[in-house]
């Protein structure tokens, strides 16, 4: 009785795995397309898996949303123009709101970052880049709204 119990198991795993896994989708299925017996290869392909991109009319990106710690929520916000960012918004509190913008050149490197990095809504912090490095960073500490201190990197 218990070898008849083991095996009904057993044919019951293998059964529902093979359901399972020819069920599953095919990733050739989604690259081609047949028509009679001539098979079709198409000339670009363009997958956004994660489903965070933003495309224009003409397949260029214009956003993207990312889940930059990979706990399921949306934390950083990035903005194409012609397929170059132009500005970026993070939210590094867990917030869900924006506390942190980044700013590029036309060339798509970051020139300056503006922060509110105690919450209160205002910005606090201003970190200017060149070449991609920051080469000067301003912080209101009093909460003026204007800086009062002043790193040179």
């Amino acid at each position: 009785m218990k070898r008849l119990f083991v095996l009904l198991v057993v044919v019951f795993f293998v059964f529902g795995f093979s359901v399972y896994a020819s069920a599953a989708p095919k990733e050739e299925q989604k690259t081609t397309a047949a028509a009679g017996t001539q098979q079709f290869k198409p000339k670009e392909i363009k997958m956004d898996r994660n489903h965070d991109g933003i495309y224009n009319d003409k397949g260029v990106v214009t956003r993207v949303e990312n889940d930059a710690k990979g706990d399921g929520k949306i934390n950083e916000w990035i903005y194409y123009e012609n397929g170059i960012p132009v500005k970026a918004e993070k939210d590094t509190t867990g917030s869900g709101k924006p506390n942190m913008t980044l700013f590029y050149d036309t060339k798509g490197q970051i020139i300056k970052s503006e922060a509110d990095t105690k919450g209160t809504g205002k910005i606090d912090e201003w970190v200017y880049y060149e070449n991609g490095k920051p080469v000067k960073a301003e912080k209101d500490t009093t909460g003026s709204g204007k800086p009062d201190t002043w790193v040179t990197y």
